[in-house]
């Protein structure tokens, strides 16, 4: 059994650590396992690879992110010559997810996957991920009281259902507002905190210098699937997109008409816009076309890379309203039951080794993603870099205000019938009460058809 009293450690060491508490792991309480006695439990797994044994690893990553897992993949094999890990760039994370989904259903799973939660629900629903409690708690290749401390509890519960850890955390990032330095200081204002500061300054950065009616300079851009993203500012306006544990979805509810009209205020203002052709919020921003932007701390490498040479770019944590809370996202790793005791062995003993200290700390110095792991503040690798880029830090610093997704089965699908209806307010073809109306009601058909699959 998984040692939880190690979880409530990780609240404890948290909070002496420059890094703060260890936040809301959804919208909705999430589960929990009963406190086990922290005796080391009697292995019923391998605890040793033997024979020479081969494993898969799926993932969505591209660039510097696959360069990264590349390089730790290549010193796992060096120190273990007996285990070849093959890594499997599937596109991109729905591509991934698609594939999945039919490999699942072909009976053809790979040993290991990165996984957002809200998808692997279905697999653990379905009894197709392995349980790690035995293999975590193993004395020998398992994790120590110290491991289970260093790892925020945050990310160590978007993992666990039940009495059973089927995940560990991986790619983390958080969602933050980008903003140009320049233009900031040209117009004399401070970042703001709140909405109403938000909504301010969005309006006097926006910028039309021919007249035409359409901005040249927006003051702020959006991701284009805003509403896979939506949670913070429901969240702020005191909801929350649905409940984990009932299924109620909470599109049409007073919050949420709340944190949406404030949203189309600046769209219908033209002091808004989706990222659109772009693709990507932080495009524009980077070539001078945008003040602010909403994205992931994930997109900073791009953002040091393709930025426009006198352009100076900073990022914040989101304008606050009710409430303060600050939205952490990214992957997790899985291990499918699939193979042989021998592959499934091997298959943890390298996620353990992707999610020690030294790794997670190599690849967040190398990518935008932030550490897994409190004990990297302190690898020369990465402190480096904190130094050098002060936005890594702020993550960290706003962790005791963080929280993480639900993870209903269809609660992606009923997010897109929700976007779907955004993108028609956002363009002015409909109006908000009549939007979230539609979007409850094809949302539950959505999460329905969903969980039935």
């Amino acid at each position: 059994m998984k040692k939880m009293m190690s979880l409530l450690l990780a609240g404890l060491m948290t909070l002496s650590l420059a890094a703060c508490g260890t936040g809301s792991a959804g919208e909705s309480p999430a589960p929990s396992a009963e406190p086990q006695s922290s005796a080391p439990a009697t292995s019923t797994v391998p605890t040793k690879v033997t024979e020479d044994v081969e494993i898969t690893f799926w993932h969505a990553m591209s660039g510097v992110n696959e360069e990264a897992i590349q390089k730790i993949t290549d010193d796992f094999m060096a120190q273990h010559p007996n285990i070849k890990v093959t890594l499997m760039n599937q596109g991109g994370y729905r591509d991934l997810f698609d594939k999945l989904m039919a490999s699942a259903k072909a009976d053809q799973l790979p040993n290991l996957s990165q996984i957002y939660s809200n998808r692997l629900s279905w697999y653990v629903d379905k009894d197709l991920v392995l349980d790690l409690t035995s293999y975590m708690d193993d004395p020998e290749t398992g994790l120590t009281e110290e491991d289970y401390a260093d790892i925020p509890a945050m990310f160590m519960d978007d993992c666990i259902w039940g009495d059973g850890q089927y995940a560990m955390p991986f790619n983390k990032s958080m969602m933050v507002l980008y903003y140009n330095v320049g233009m900031f200081e040209e117009a004399g204002l401070e970042v703001p905190t709140t909405w109403d500061e938000w909504a301010a300054a969005a309006e006097k950065l926006t910028k039309d210098t021919d007249g035409d009616g359409e901005p040249d300079v927006y003051g702020i851009v959006f991701a284009n699937d805003l509403s896979t993203d939506i949670a913070p500012w429901l969240k702020q306006a005191g909801g929350a997109t649905m409940n984990e544990e009932t299924n109620e979805l909470y599109f049409d509810t007073p919050e949420t008409k709340e944190a949406i009209e404030f949203l189309n205020g600046m769209f219908q203002k033209k002091v808004a816009r989706l990222a659109g052709e772009d693709q990507n919020s932080n495009v524009p921003l980077q070539q001078g076309r945008a003040a602010m932007c909403v994205a992931s701390t994930s997109a900073l490498p791009y953002i040091e890379a393709d930025t426009l040479e006198g352009i100076t770019i900073d990022a914040a944590a989101l304008p606050g309203y009710k409430t303060d809370d600050q939205l952490y996202y990214g992957t997790n790793v899985t291990i499918f039951d699939t193979g042989s005791d021998a592959q499934k062995q091997a298959s943890w003993e390298y996620l353990r080794f992707l999610t020690s200290t030294e790794n997670t700390a190599y690849f967040a110095a190398q990518t935008g993603y932030i550490p897994v792991r409190m004990s990297a503040q302190d690898d020369p690798v990465f402190a480096a870099v904190l130094e050098e880029k002060p936005i890594k830090q702020m993550c960290f610093d706003n962790m005791e205000r963080g929280f993480q997704g639900t993870r209903n089965i269809g609660g992606i699908n009923a997010l897109d019938a929700l976007g779907d209806q955004l993108d028609l307010v956002f363009s002015g073809q409909k109006d908000v009460d009549t939007a979230l109306k539609d979007a409850q009601i094809n949302g539950e058909k959505a999460m329905a058809e969903a969980q039935n699959s």
